[in-house]
């Protein structure tokens, strides 16, 4: 029984938090002068990540 359970857990459950982030990386994003950011949309909503310098 707890096979069964652990079954449609494992489909109900996503193993990782899916992530869709913009392949080009933007130098100055969202009004930071001197920064590359990329723009990513995790499952907790879109949002600017930092990645460095430029």
């Amino acid at each position: 029984m707890s096979r069964l359970v652990d079954r449609v857990l494992d489909r109900l459950v996503p193993k990782e938090t899916a992530s869709a982030c913009s392949g080009t990386y933007f130098c100055n994003a969202a009004g930071h002068p001197g920064y590359w950011f990329r723009f990513c949309c995790p499952q907790t909503g879109c949002e600017w990540t930092y990645k460095g310098s430029c």
